[in-house]
């Protein structure tokens, strides 16, 4: 625990108008600065200049009780840089419980998922007059939103991913022609004006030991099509180690999760309906991990990269789709 960073919360704490002589506790976070503080948990952005927790204050005012997103005591910027301060929900992230829990116990955290997200994709997000909510991430052009939409957009991080060294070109004209069907089965609802997480997984979901009792973490929160939110949990359940804190990511299974795509199908159908899912599910994941790769790009040759290394995930889709057309769930 930084002396730097415990004079920047105690700032946010000052400036949200509570007691900063609280007791602190820095909490592992992958993105943000994250403390206990009481009964509040204050988030700081790593970035001097974004606006995410803004914008996530101003979707949290729209969102039902059903979705179960914490209450915002305050949200401000000052010289500790954007803050966000919530009250503190009970329970754990359930990355941390799931292993120890029961078949049961997970079943009945997936059906209660299931109902916080189809609360959180019935909303519709303000898009004209001073109730507006607008995205910062989806107005520049920029890699700062994880996914990389419209199919057009997608397509842009193709052609410049072709230009980074080590690459093969063809495989990534083989991802380009995926991101093409995925456009014909997108047909536009890459514009939905439904909300959706945009960073949907287990860390980001609290579990109290009898029920689930918050979804967090809604900075990345957008207009889109219900089933994108499809693509961050899916991408957890294959890979659960990648997403959550360093301190534990060596103890989750993917074993774990397998049954999980299936229970959260016979608790949300209607997420799974649409008959091209899979091309929308290929091109969601391109549109993610193309800006991974440009962020990322290779450091050497191909063969010396990492499994996870968003370059190997590209390769593997391709090669999954030009095999028989495999599912992605």
């Amino acid at each position: 625990m930084s002396l730097t960073g415990l004079v920047r919360a105690r700032r946010a704490l000052r400036q949200a108008g509570v007691d900063d002589r609280m007791a602190l506790e820095r909490v592992p976070h992958t993105l943000n600065e994250v403390w206990y503080a009481g009964p509040y948990v204050l988030r700081i952005s790593a970035s001097p200049v974004s606006r995410r927790l803004e914008h996530e204050a101003n979707v949290a005012a729209v969102l039902p009780i059903e979705v179960l997103y914490p209450h915002v005591v305050g949200h401000g910027r000052g010289p500790v840089g954007e803050w966000l301060l919530l009250r503190r929900a009970p329970g754990r992230p359930l990355s941390r419980t799931w292993g120890e829990m029961s078949d049961s116990e997970r079943r009945r955290a997936v059906s209660q998922l299931a109902d916080a997200m189809r609360a959180l994709h019935s909303v519709v997000l303000p898009q004209d007059g001073p109730s507006a909510i607008r995205p910062p991430f989806l107005d520049r052009n920029t890699l700062e939103c994880p996914h990389q939409l419209p199919p057009a957009r997608t397509l842009e991080l193709v052609d410049q991913a072709t230009r980074l060294p080590y690459v093969d070109a063809p495989m990534l004209a083989n991802a380009a022609d995926i991101v093409r069907a995925g456009a014909i089965a997108l047909n536009g609802d890459h514009a939905a004006p439904t909300l959706v997480h945009g960073d949907l997984h287990f860390e980001n979901v609290l579990w109290d030991g009898r029920q689930i009792s918050a979804l967090l973490d809604f900075e990345w929160a957008r207009p889109g099509p219900p089933d994108l939110d499809l693509d961050v949990l899916l991408r957890f359940c294959a890979e659960p180690g990648v997403n959550v804190a360093a301190d534990y990511e060596q103890q989750l299974r993917r074993r774990d999760y397998r049954d999980l795509p299936v229970w959260l199908r016979e608790s949300y159908p209607e997420l799974f309906a649409h008959p091209r899912l899979n091309e929308r599910l290929a091109l969601y994941s391109l549109a993610y991990d193309l800006r991974e790769l440009l962020l990322r790009p290779p450091r050497g040759p191909i063969d010396q990269l990492p499994t996870h290394h968003p370059y190997n995930r590209i390769r593997r889709l391709v090669e999954m789709r030009r095999a028989a057309h495999s599912n992605l769930w």
